[in-house]
Formats: C-alpha cells, sequence, structure tokens
C-alpha cells in the first residue's frame, strides 16, 4: 500500500522528527570515532544554537541523542533552547569501529587493504574487527525508532543522530532507498533534515537545510 491509500484513508497526525547532527567536533587527525566520541567545537556549539533558533516555533517535544560526548552537548544545549525534555539513548551511538576506532581511513587502508575492498564491495553488510556494520545499527536503533513514532504521534521530536543512525532514519522513512545508499542524501553537521511519519509510512520533508 502506498502513500496515497494512506491519506485518502485518512492520514493521522504525523510525527515530525527533526534530524541532524551534532558537530563539527574537535577531530583535526580526521579519526573514525564512535562511542564516547569526541567534544563538539565552540564553531558547532554555535552553528547547534542557530539552528535550534530556527524551528523554535514548532513546539519540539523531546529531543533525543546518542549518549556519547558530541550527541549528549548537543542534546543539552537544544533542548535549553527549545524549552523540552531530552533522553540519551545508547542505541543511538554511532557504529562501533572496533579495531579501527580512533585510526584515521589512510592508517586502516595502509594496515587492512583486503578489508577496505571488502567494505567497499558491501556497504551495509561489512563490518570492521570488533566493530559493526550498518545493518547491526539498524538492528539496533530500529526498534527505537518504531518506538518513536507511535510515542510521538502528532508531535515534533528531535533526533541528534550521526552519519550512520541519520541513514538509518531516512531508510526508514522512504523504503526505496537501500541502507547502503544512504550517503546520496548528505548530512552535514548542524542542518535540520525534517521527516513526517504517518505512522511507519514516512515522507522525507526537507533535506539538509
Amino acid at each position: 500500500m502506498g502513500l496515497l491509500a494512506r491519506f485518502l484513508d485518512g492520514a493521522p497526525a504525523p510525527l515530525r522528527l527533526w534530524l541532524t547532527r551534532a558537530g563539527p567536533v574537535e577531530n583535526r587527525e580526521g579519526v573514525l570515532y564512535s562511542h564516547p566520541g569526541l567534544p563538539l567545537t565552540q564553531t558547532g556549539r554555535v552553528a547547534l544554537e542557530a539552528l535550534a533558533a530556527r524551528i523554535e516555533e514548532d513546539a519540539v517535544a523531546h529531543v533525543y541523542a546518542a549518549d556519547s560526548r558530541a550527541e549528549a552537548e548537543a542534546a543539552r544545549l537544544l533542548a535549553a533552547r527549545l524549552g523540552a525534555p531530552y533522553t540519551l539513548e545508547p542505541a543511538l551511538r554511532e557504529r562501533a569501529w572496533g579495531d579501527w576506532e580512533g585510526l584515521p581511513f589512510a592508517a586502516v587502508r595502509r594496515r587492512w587493504p583486503e578489508l577496505v575492498e571488502r567494505w567497499k564491495r558491501d556497504e551495509a553488510g561489512f563490518a570492521p574487527p570488533a566493530g559493526e556494520s550498518l545493518a547491526d545499527v539498524e538492528r539496533r536503533a530500529g526498534p527505537l525508532f518504531d518506538d518513536l513514532i507511535e510515542r510521538h504521534a502528532g508531535q515534533a521530536v528531535v533526533l541528534v543522530g550521526n552519519c550512520t543512525v541519520n541513514r538509518v532514519a531516512l531508510a526508514r522513512a522512504l523504503p526505496f532507498l537501500p541502507l547502503a545508499e544512504g550517503l546520496r542524501l548528505e548530512q552535514d553537521y548542524a542542518r535540520w533534515t525534517l521527516l513526517r511519519f504517518y505512522g511507519k509510512d514516512g515522507v522525507l520533508a526537507r533535506l539538509n537545510g
């Protein structure tokens, strides 16, 4: 059943999911990082303050974020500005990089060239040694998305994500978008993407604005 049937039958009030990424972060070496993560830069804090001002009129009901350093700081900042409570969720953490954690990609390519080639062939299913794949993150974050869609129907919610979790959110809203193709939709730091969920049927209302 497509969205036309949903609207003709009387669509419920949607969840308005304001999706963003916490950053820029302090990462001068350009390393791969997940949890506990890296702190926001001052530029990132200023950008997030400005970002909050753009949706103050939408009466945000709740802010959700990973419990990692930049995401947690961004959640506190946005929640204070928007006058909303916030919750930190481990399920929203960036993918675990395992043995690659803390290394720049150039070093990863030198030390694990065959694994990098496998990653390129299977972007969604590949996991670094002792790390997670995109599919692993979808399995841990997906149930939380389903819960938010049900719990906050008719409300506006902010989700402070990261490169991987935001790809999962986009794939959940857009079933024609394979998880491995999420990088085709840009998700920059301190930008808003708006997803509307009519039940589990998603609409991309704004992208990276």
